[in-house]
């Protein structure tokens, strides 16, 4: 896993924000454009304006900057609204970002760790490191082609990214969750993956312009997450080649998908079905 030295502006804050992967970060685009590290002041406003915007975001929310909280971080949240926030932190700002865009699916995984926490589960196990994996790395993948979905189960990364190009966007797409993702993207590399969690959806979902789709995809992923039944344990995330989805890499020619260190053929011993 690589990571930029925290602290280190680029250029230009906002430097970040062209590639596919920020896509779910675009309503921020031009409000999250910093001369500089944003501190107390530049959260309270991207907040609001995100509010203005009529994200369904929790009333008590904040990110306070640099606080220490008393509670587990997860336990902090849910009694307060507050989110711990480190300035000059590229983890921290992408995480604040993430609770903008996905403001339901982010309140329900803080949920399912208190919950969790109150029923005596302080450490890590299979229930909380699947909400943390999808926290941190989760990509979204909305399908409406079971040829699709089970390519990607079966790790048939000819299929998926070469043969079916053409379906991404109206067949099968990606929406990043994972804020490590947003932080990692900041110095891709090839062997960088993330976690996919397909929904299926209907044909008439791709006739959705990417936000609405994005506004759908958090109001039923928080429904999801609501049942501890569900997405118990970390195998049912799926191994993603990032670099490998259609426009995401400059290159992407016959030798880079014949890369199997990266696009590993490997099935999966236990292919997981759609929910």
């Amino acid at each position: 896993m690589r990571m930029v030295a925290q602290g280190c502006l680029p250029t230009a804050f906002s430097s970040w924000q062209p590639h596919p992967l920020y896509r779910s970060l675009a309503p921020w685009r031009e409000a999250a454009q910093f001369a500089d590290w944003p501190g107390q002041a530049e959260y309270d406003a991207l907040l609001a304006h995100a509010r203005a915007c009529g994200q369904p975001l929790p009333a008590t929310l904040r990110f306070a900057c640099d606080l220490a909280p008393e509670l587990y971080y997860e336990m902090h949240i849910g009694s307060s609204g507050e989110v711990p926030t480190r300035t000059q932190n590229w983890h921290d700002w992408f995480g604040a970002l993430a609770w903008l865009s996905w403001p339901q699916s982010k309140l329900a995984l803080n949920n399912r760790h208190v919950r969790a926490i109150e029923r005596g589960e302080v450490g890590r196990g299979p229930f909380r490191d699947a909400a943390t994996l999808l926290d941190e790395c989760g990509v979204i993948v909305p399908v409406s082609d079971e040829t699709l979905a089970q390519a990607l189960r079966d790790m048939d990364w000819q299929t998926l990214f070469v043969g079916r190009a053409a379906d991404w966007g109206q067949r099968i797409d990606s929406h990043v969750l994972g804020h490590a993702l947003f932080e990692q993207g900041l110095a891709m590399h090839i062997g960088w993956c993330g976690k996919a969690l397909l929904l299926p959806v209907a044909e008439e979902f791709f006739r959705l312009d990417y936000w609405q789709r994005q506004q759908a995809l958090d109001a039923r992923l928080a429904a999801l997450l609501a049942d501890d039944g569900w997405l118990a344990r970390p195998r049912e995330l799926l191994p993603l080649p990032l670099l490998g989805m259609p426009g995401w890499w400059p290159q992407q020619d016959a030798a880079f998908y014949g890369n199997r260190d990266y696009f590993r053929p490997t099935r999966r011993a236990n292919s997981a079905t759609l929910n």
